[in-house]
């Protein structure tokens, strides 16, 4: 039985091809099978090789992305997945039968292809219905063997490329031998990265740098320029002299390896962008934000005082970098920025008040360098972080300044462009200050009057009170004891900085005698062991009737004087008016004149004003001279007649030549309505010189009534010293008669030494009054001051009281006490002389029957004026009695 072929068991033919031809066929089928499944799996092979070798290759240059190392994977995996199953189902699969290799190898041969296919076809054709004989196929079988047992059918093979494929195979495995020999650690990774892409396996470079400190994204100023520092990591395998940066697409910056760290400069950056750093084989690609740096939103201060000032804790913002407190205190800082913190510290600097820091005893060592502006250690302050806040423990204030310097960083590691600092100063509790206001320094009133002012205390922690203390001394005709007293005005708190403290000042509530007193307000603080302090001394003359008159005679002289002024300033202002109405013959609306009219009419505005003020200061004057009851009633007519003329000429007759002057300017006059206005004003000023002499001639005549009257006073005034130096000397009699003046008692010592003093003055007073008396008669020629002028020259009284005040300072008491007793007598009868003569019509008063109408209606008036000043005195004591009596429920509260 014939040998089948490798198809006859699967398939029987109705007339097989010869055995050789069959053998052949099955011997080219299998080399054709062979060389393309070699072909299918070397390709696979070698894409796998390659596309491992492309991954590590890419690997060395930059981070391949895992979506690209997947294409790789696949594209090499394809060649095996894909490519082997479609080459074998096309060279195997598709070429089982002989049909199918006849074709192929027709390819090659194709007349031998075209005749080994007919050979196949004949096996299965049946010669019932063919007319084919069998012995006709058979021959043209056996045929188409033998002339295919002459060819070399592996000759027909397609394109066979397995060696080269099996040459790429070897070549790309030596190649990835020769890695994994020479770079374990690269082919390694790369392995792994090619087979999982998408594992989280770090790509392997020969240079490695240490990127731990780096967040993502980092964070960078704002705007500024910042540095980045890129240290190789331990583990390097390769350290590049030079690596180089970019932000985003700007220009590559190159830095130098230093310290196994690379140090990149950048400039500002205001844009979110990703920083590329290249060190060899090493590529990072890193994202950065610029944010703005972390600010202060709020820092404050909790201060706590000293506990003697009772205050409670305070709040002091804190943003000015600047803040003062008193010695004693504490203070707890509290800074809340803008951003979520990660750490923060502070620490304290002791400074000098000059800003500089305290200079540091010196040492052998530091001889050389100098003392000042030596910073020492500051010390540190503990700071407590939550969130955004941090507070520092309590900081106690001493003596010197302090600088306090609050560092941080947020959780971007980012600082404040500059540490916030906060200078502390302390400073001392000063004492309080206390003023009156509302009374002039030197204030001059009567007895019954009352003044009134405010009393201002001050300070910088709070007052516990405040209030006044007067003091005075007696003059020398006063026999009684100066005054002394003090009031509690208003108590404080310790939160009241400022008081403000009315009083009313009435002598006669307080039983002041007339006497000059130095009135001091006072305030009270908290600080322990300080007391009162007292402000400047502000003096307070309580004049007796006559010593008033006094007072007001010389302000008389002083509102003459100025009333003597104003009128010729007049005169000299109306000889200019009359000058320029000689010029009526030229134009007065020529610049020239109108500019002199203009300078006349100021002058007349500045007069007016005078006048004005000057009856101001008349009325006041005869207000005081009004309540004085020792002003005679004529002197006070003629005041008030004085009075009346300057009230008009200051309201009526004055602004009438200002504006007949100022009309006279008006460019919308013609010339003659010019020369019309101006002869008014003449007219007009004429009158109110006219009326001006008058009121000064008014005014002196009250003045020499004035003055006349103050001899009377002036001479009662003596005639009291006299009586007081004999009184004090009665008093001391018994101790000190018989004795000389070294052997009496200090005391007794004093006491004499005081009269000698007084009697001195008192010597000096008569002699003035003598005097002034000599001074009055040359002006009035008024026989009865000469008769008293030339009683008090012939009486010596100046040279016996001199020799008086001798027998004083000598203690010859008893005649000391009979002289001054009677002088004090002689003087009384000098004084009944004078008052007398005024009384019989000498004083220049009025007729007799009891005066005119118009003096009887000036009388009334005088006493109406007076009842008001009276029940104003009344209403203002009645004011200082309750003022006082709040201040005593203020001293002592238990009394109601």
């Amino acid at each position: 039985m014939p040998a089948q072929h490798p198809s006859s068991s699967k398939q029987s033919h109705l007339a097989p091809i010869p055995d050789g031809l069959q053998k052949q066929l099955d011997t080219f089928r299998k080399k054709l099978w062979h060389v393309k499944i070699a072909e299918a799996f070397l390709a696979g092979c070698a894409g796998l090789l390659l596309s491992f070798l492309i991954v590590f290759l890419l690997d060395r240059f930059f981070e391949t992305p895992p979506t690209l190392r997947l294409v790789i994977l696949l594209s090499g995996s394809s060649l095996i997945g894909i490519f082997a199953p479609y080459w074998i189902h096309r060279w195997v699969y598709r070429h089982r039968h002989e049909n199918q290799l006849a074709r192929l190898i027709s390819a090659r041969f194709p007349r031998l292809g075209d005749r080994l296919l007919g050979a196949v076809e004949l096996q299965d054709q049946n010669e019932r219905r063919e007319t084919l004989s069998p012995q006709l196929r058979a021959a043209a079988m056996r045929t188409v063997a033998s002339d295919a047992a002459r060819v070399d059918l592996s000759t027909a093979l397609p394109n066979p490329q397995h060696r080269k494929w099996l040459s790429a195979v070897i070549s790309l495995l030596v190649i990835s031998v020769l890695l994994m020999a020479l770079t374990p650690e690269a082919s390694i990774n790369s392995l792994k990265r090619w087979l999982m892409p998408y594992a989280k396996t770090e790509r392997f470079t020969f240079t490695r740098l240490d990127l731990s400190a780096i967040s993502t994204p980092e964070r960078i100023p704002y705007g500024e320029a910042f540095s980045l520092e890129i240290p190789l990591a331990k583990d390097t395998g390769n350290k590049p002299r030079l690596a180089r940066a970019r932000y985003g697409n700007g220009e590559w910056i190159e830095a130098p390896l230093s310290n196994d760290t690379y140090t990149f400069n950048f400039p500002g950056q205001r844009a979110q962008d990703v920083v590329t750093i290249e060190a060899h084989d090493a590529r990072h690609s890193l994202p950065f934000e610029p944010v703005m740096r972390p600010e202060v939103q709020s820092i404050h201060a909790s201060v706590k005082l000293p506990e003697y000032l009772q205050r409670p804790d305070q709040n002091s913002d804190l943003r000015s970098g600047y803040i003062t407190l008193v010695e004693g205190s504490s203070m707890k800082v509290v800074t809340t920025t803008t951003r979520k913190l990660l750490s923060g510290h502070a620490d304290l600097k002791t400074m000098t008040r000059e800003g500089n820091y305290p200079a540091s005893p010196q040492t052998e060592d530091s001889q050389t360098q100098p003392l000042q502006d030596q910073e020492p250690a500051p010390m540190q302050v503990e700071l407590e972080l939550k969130d955004r806040t941090l507070t520092s423990v309590d900081i106690p204030i001493a003596m010197d300044p302090l600088l306090l310097t609050v560092h941080w960083r947020d959780i971007y590691r980012l600082g404040a462009t500059n540490p916030f600092q906060i200078r502390i100063e302390p400073v001392h509790d000063l004492a309080p200050s206390s003023y009156m206001q509302g009374i002039d320094r030197g204030h001059i009133m009567l007895a019954e009057e009352t003044v009134q002012f405010e009393i201002i205390a001050q300070d910088d922690y709070g007052l516990k009170s405040c209030g006044i203390a007067w003091e005075g001394s007696a003059d020398q005709s006063s026999s009684g004891k100066p005054a002394q007293g003090e009031l509690t005005l208003q108590k404080g708190g310790p939160t009241h900085a400022t008081m403000n403290a009315p009083f009313s000042f009435s002598p006669a509530n307080l039983n002041i005698e007339p006497q000059k007193i130095i009135l001091r307000s006072w305030a009270e603080d908290y600080k322990p062991g300080r007391g009162r302090v007292y402000s400047e001394p502000l003096v307070i003359f309580i004049l007796s009737p006559h010593e008033h008159a006094q007072v007001l005679k010389n302000q008389f002289d002083s509102a003459i004087g100025e009333l003597e002024d104003i009128a010729r300033k007049e005169q000299n202002l109306n000889d200019e008016n009359l000058r320029t109405e000689r010029k009526m013959g030229k134009d007065l609306q020529d610049d020239t004149l109108r500019e002199k009219l203009r300078r006349q009419q100021d002058g007349e505005a500045t007069n007016r004003e005078r006048m004005q003020d000057l009856a101001e200061r008349m009325e006041d004057l005869f207000k005081d001279a009004v309540r004085n009851g020792e002003v005679e009633k004529q002197t006070l007519q003629k005041m008030a007649d004085a009075l009346q003329s300057m009230k008009e000429l200051a309201g009526q007759d004055l602004p009438e030549v200002e504006k007949k002057l100022q009309d006279a300017q008006d460019r919308r006059n013609t010339n003659e309505k010019s020369q019309q206005d101006l002869r008014e004003a003449i007219a007009q000023q004429e009158k109110a010189i006219e009326k001006m002499n008058q009121a000064l001639e008014k005014a002196n005549e009250a003045n020499q009534m004035f003055e006349a009257g103050t001899f009377v006073n002036r001479l009662k005034r003596a005639a009291r010293t006299q009586e007081s130096i004999a009184h004090n000397i009665i008093e001391i009699i018994d101790e000190v008669i018989g004795y000389h003046y070294g052997d009496l008692d200090p005391v007794e010592q004093r006491a004499m030494r005081r009269s000698h003093v007084k009697q001195s003055q008192n010597a000096n007073v008569l002699r003035w009054i003598h005097e002034d008396l000599g001074h009055y008669y040359s002006r009035t020629q008024r026989p009865e001051h000469k008769e008293l002028h030339d009683i008090i020259r012939e009486s010596m009284i100046d040279q016996k009281l001199d020799d008086l005040a001798k027998q004083i300072e000598a203690n010859i008491s008893y005649s000391a006490i009979v002289q001054s007793k009677y002088w004090a007598e002689e003087i009384k009868k000098w004084v009944t002389k004078l008052e007398g003569e005024k009384m019989s019509g000498g004083g220049g008063g009025a007729g007799g029957g009891g005066g005119s109408q118009q003096d009887q209606d000036f009388e009334f008036m005088l006493k109406v004026m007076r009842m008001i000043q009276k029940e104003q005195d009344i209403r203002a004591r009645t004011r200082a009695l309750e003022d006082m009596r709040r201040a005593l429920q203020i001293q002592n509260p238990q009394t109601n």
